[in-house]
């Protein structure tokens, strides 16, 4: 399993409320038709509340730049890697690439990836977590 989490923020200008409007129902129906297949997820979620270390000096009112917090959860390496070759073809790649000037701030995008191995289950209650890299159980 291959998990990517993006911190997405709208481009200056639009409102949040703009941002998730045109993320959920235009850039989200792109994914879906074109990579949605590839994905065992695609999860969005959109803070409410931001609360932060003490020690930092942050409080629960503590700004927080990221509008979104999208999840794409992947069968393995090679459903990623199906997703780049998709992502390069001119005419998907350009409309992605325009949708996401539409709303996105694209300098302030970050992406974490956590391949195979290096994610971890904690379960869903009851006690019983799981660790998905071998060896470590």
């Amino acid at each position: 399993m291959i998990k990517i989490i993006y911190f997405l923020k709208r481009k200056p200008g639009i409102t949040h409320e703009q941002f998730r409007e045109h993320y959920e129902n235009s850039h989200v129906q792109l994914a879906r038709k074109y990579i949605g297949h590839l994905m065992i997820s695609y999860k969005r979620n959109y803070p409410t509340s931001i609360r932060a270390s003490r020690k930092l000096g942050l409080g629960p009112t503590t700004a927080f730049d990221f509008d979104c917090i999208t999840e794409w959860t992947l069968a393995n390496e090679e459903a990623l890697e199906e997703v780049y070759r998709i992502f390069k073809i001119p005419e998907i790649g350009k409309e992605f690439d325009d949708d996401e000037m539409r709303f996105m701030d694209r300098d302030a995008l970050i992406s974490v990836v956590c391949k195979e191995g290096d994610v971890v289950n904690t379960g869903t209650g009851g006690g019983h977590a799981t660790l998905e890299r071998q060896g470590r159980a």
